[in-house]
């Protein structure tokens, strides 16, 4: 978001505080219960947003050098990410061609190759060629080793992303895929953010819960009336839709304190946080000074690990810097993990009580519309 788009950004808070109002859909939205809780439901998107749709995998940050590589996983896929020799990224099925098993786990730095904790085999970790097959004794002599390495998958790479297609290697169009969305993201700079720290949690619900609550403000003076009420304005928001993807402006009250200047100098980043969710999964949540990102994996129709990623804009170089990087990043998960998480856990077990066939989500949730009817144009086109 340039600076031109923040001033138009901050202005639309101004309006929308000084009418008591928010970006409004057209219409409420009925949300059939069935799409929280039904395991053939889940079964749909786990193949048609997590497998044939592009994902966003990692930042380019997180695979900074050649041999860098992360694992992950989407609709059940295994993926091993790999900053390649030329700089560029790869994306192989993390599984060995020998016996099924995953062939690396997390993280590594500088690895030529790949060697699988199983048996042995060898792969080079940039093309996905088999390389040895250690102690075998020709046990698989017939085989021709060049048809035994790693499954490639789709990767590209733009504005600080890495974006994967982990149920095959059809080309991607990264700025296709991200809708006009792009040059805002290229803004941002996130290829020169630097990881600071991350953590997982696992939750008892469906995975679309925990992403609506990031899609809406409405429920910060309630839910969060102690913990952040008091800091955020809680109705003015700002939300535009990029194809399946959107931006939603979440105000502080700080922002109000710019009093008497122009309404064209305003400042948004400083006062706000300016997020962004890219289909189907992942919040990107920018604040000044750091970003955070989240990540929610479907791994059941009633549960959910959420990857929280923290990365800094600056290098952290005093005791105060990371006290205070440490604090921001425990805040976060404090707020979610004791307030917004476990009241997600809480509706997924009223919803699948099979008492209630819809949920509704008002004119004031347009982030919640969009991402349901999104969801639900991919399942219908696919079907």
């Amino acid at each position: 978001m340039d600076r031109a788009t923040q001033h138009e950004v901050a202005a639309r808070v101004i309006d929308q505080h000084a009418a008591r109002t928010t970006t409004l859909a057209e219409e409420p939205h009925r949300i059939p219960v069935v799409s929280y809780v039904s395991e053939e439901h889940h079964r749909r998107e786990q193949r048609v947003l997590f497998r044939d749709s592009p994902v966003l995998a990692c930042l380019s940050v997180d695979i900074p050098e050649p041999g860098d590589s992360i694992t992950i996983e989407s609709g059940g896929v295994p993926i091993v990410v790999v900053r390649a020799r030329d700089g560029g990224v790869r994306a192989h099925l993390n599984v060995c061609r020998h016996r099924g098993t995953q062939l690396t786990r997390g993280r590594t730095s500088g690895s030529k190759s790949f060697s699988c904790p199983f048996h042995g085999w060898v792969y080079d970790a940039d093309d996905g060629r088999l390389l040895a097959q250690p102690r075998s004794c020709d046990g698989f002599a017939g085989i021709d080793a060049a048809s035994l390495g790693l499954r490639p998958l789709a990767a590209v790479e733009a504005h600080g992303l890495v974006v994967v297609r982990p149920g095959s290697d059809a080309p991607i169009d990264a700025d296709g895929w991200l809708a006009g969305l792009g040059p805002e993201l290229a803004v941002r700079d996130y290829h020169a953010l630097i990881p600071y720290a991350q953590a997982s949690s696992t939750w008892n619900c469906n995975w679309k819960l925990l992403i609506d609550t990031f899609l809406e403000s409405y429920h910060v003076p309630t839910l969060h009336r102690v913990s952040l009420g008091a800091a955020y304005l809680g109705i003015a928001s700002p939300f535009d839709a990029y194809g399946p993807h959107n931006r939603i402006v979440v105000p502080q009250t700080a922002i109000l304190d710019q009093g008497e200047r122009p309404r064209h100098e305003w400042e948004l980043l400083a006062h706000s946080v300016l997020q962004y969710f890219l289909a189907p999964n992942v919040i990107i949540s920018n604040i000044t000074g750091y970003v955070m990102v989240w990540r929610f994996l479907a791994d059941a129709v009633d549960r959910t690990t959420v990857e929280h990623a923290f990365y800094t804009s600056e290098p952290v170089s005093t005791d105060a810097d990371r006290e205070r990087f440490d604090q921001r990043f425990a805040a976060a998960r404090t707020v979610t993990g004791a307030e917004d998480f476990p009241e997600s856990e809480l509706i997924h077990r009223n919803l699948a009580s099979g008492m209630t066939e819809t949920t509704i989500a008002g004119r004031n949730e347009p982030g919640i519309i969009h991402f349901h009817r999104m969801i639900a144009s991919a399942l219908a086109a696919s079907s």
